[in-house]
């Protein structure tokens, strides 16, 4: 029994801390949808007040949160923050900023919204099918820009690219 106080459990071991893990930092999280005038708010989301409000009450169910607990995210954020990440195509670190949440949280964020309005597809994205469609919006493409045989673009973005074929 010389050795009973070597196996025992102190009290002092109950109460150990970790002292590598960081303290919970909460940041103050902009709510930019009310913050923002419609002009900036455009500018930095590339998208209406309107069409983010349309938007948002499409995917509410899916990003919500079931408890305001430990400072959930809105859903509201969730999606600006999703759709600034898309606006800037930039890294994880400058959305996270922008909307006052960790670099680890800007990820998940972004993966859940981005699901979540890709099952919206069909509902906002609309490609012409019968030919006479599909002439009339080449028209109207190449009577805007001079782009011809095209149906469909994606945020304006365009690419000058030399053809090396025919």
């Amino acid at each position: 029994m010389a050795f009973a106080h070597v196996l025992s459990s102190s009290d002092d071991e109950d109460f150990a801390i970790d002292i590598n893990r960081r303290p919970n930092n909460v940041r103050r999280r902009p709510v930019h949808f009310y913050e923002l005038d419609d002009v900036d708010f455009h500018a930095r989301f590339r998208l209406s007040k309107e069409r983010i409000a349309e938007v948002l009450e499409a995917i509410e169910p899916e990003i919500s949160h079931p408890t305001e607990r430990n400072n959930a995210i809105s859903p509201m954020n969730q999606l600006l923050l999703t759709l600034r990440f898309y606006a800037t195509g930039s890294h994880f670190i400058s959305a996270d900023n922008f909307s006052g949440v960790s670099k680890t949280s800007a990820h998940r964020i972004v993966y859940r919204v981005t699901n979540a309005i890709a099952r919206l597809r069909p509902r906002f994205i609309k490609f012409p099918t019968l030919a006479d469609e599909i002439k009339t919006e080449q028209i109207k493409f190449f009577d805007i820009a001079r782009f011809p045989r095209v149906v469909g673009c994606i945020d304006c973005t365009h690419v000058k690219i030399q053809s090396f074929g025919n």
